[in-house]
Order: C-alpha cells, then structure tokens, then sequence
C-alpha cells in the first residue's frame, strides 16, 4: 500500500513509487530522491521534526513537509 514517507516509522524500509508536485523537486532529485529508489529510515524525530533516511550510502534528512510528497511502499 502506497503512503507518504512521513507517514512510515523508523527501521521501515521500501521502494519509492511517486514523488508528487511540489516546491522541493529539484531539491528531492539532487539527493537522489526519485521512483524506484529503494530507501531505509534511519530515524525519526518527534513533533514533526526531520526524518533521516538512507538511499543508497547517502544518508539524508528531510523534514516533515518534504517527506509528505515522497509516495512509497
């Protein structure tokens, strides 16, 4: 079932199957962020703060308002 990567806990992992329309593209591309990208979420931290992920040996954090418009399973 497809869900917005800040919806997914921590040491969940996946494939990332649709980046939606938002401010950030080129942002999310530069790191690598893009369908068919297998990541893993190193940690989240509370309230809404950033989540770490890794995609392949990059770890990257990203904050909540980003994650929303990354779609994986």
């Amino acid at each position: 079932m497809a869900v917005p990567l800040n919806d997914i806990q921590a040491k969940e992992n996946g494939v990332i199957k649709q980046i939606l329309d938002n401010p950030f593209d080129s942002q999310l591309l530069e790191f690598g962020i893009q369908p068919g990208v297998n990541y893993a979420v190193l940690n989240r931290a509370p309230f809404k703060g950033p989540i770490f992920i890794l995609i392949e040996n990059s770890r990257i954090a990203l904050r909540w308002q980003e994650a929303a418009f990354i779609i994986v399973e």
